[in-house]
């Protein structure tokens, strides 16, 4: 799939702190420890935040997930969301997609189609950039991640601002040539119709 760090030009700024953010009154990253060994890193096993609520995400220090691949780039990793992404936070995304898709009578999602993407940074700690692809059925995601032409575009991605959690949607529908950019807060509150990145740094 082509890179989305084209469509957010400053948000290689704000993703390193994303590691151990917790959402107020929900849960946060799947492990905030600081950074360890590769000889630890291997060992370790996913760490829930609190104990009997399952986090958003499956990861380590490193932000990496506990599996491999199901496909890989040079700058794109794709994981599929069973053991990665939180069941409940999986469900809350794809309701966000769906009230989002909605307005422009765009197809809905389960969430039960839906991909980890990884997207490499070359600056910083040099951690991955986390987003989560939804797609409203296998064609179409073979389509995006395989065949790099996305039909029906369904992205979000994560920006924190004062140690709160924003989430920027990007939905398209290659067919009819529409293409949206939402930024939502972490109680699903639509903020601006653009990135949260140019609605809180400016354009």
């Amino acid at each position: 799939m082509i890179s989305f760090l084209r469509f957010f030009p400053g948000l290689l700024l704000s993703v390193s702190l994303l590691t151990g953010l917790a959402l107020p009154g929900s849960l946060a990253w799947a492990s905030s420890e600081p950074a360890k060994s590769d000889s630890q890193t291997k060992e370790s096993k996913p760490q829930k935040t609190f104990e009997g609520i399952e986090p958003l995400f499956y990861l380590d220090s490193k932000r990496r997930p506990f599996i491999e691949p199901f496909h890989k780039t040079d700058s794109d990793e794709y994981f599929i969301c069973r053991g990665t992404v939180g069941e409940w936070y999986r469900q809350l995304l794809a309701q966000d997609f769906n009230k989002l898709a909605e307005r422009d009578g765009m197809p809905p999602v389960s969430g039960s189609t839906c991909a980890l993407h990884l997207i490499a940074t070359h600056s910083g700690k040099k951690l991955p950039i986390v987003a989560v692809e939804m797609f409203p059925g296998a064609d179409d995601m073979r389509s995006c991640v395989l065949a790099e032409t996305c039909p029906q575009l369904r992205t979000v991605m994560l920006y924190v601002k004062d140690r709160t959690l924003y989430r920027t949607f990007i939905l398209g529908d290659a067919k009819r040539r529409v293409k949206r950019q939402y930024c939502l807060d972490n109680q699903s509150k639509i903020l601006a119709e653009k990135s949260c990145w140019r609605h809180f740094e400016g354009d």
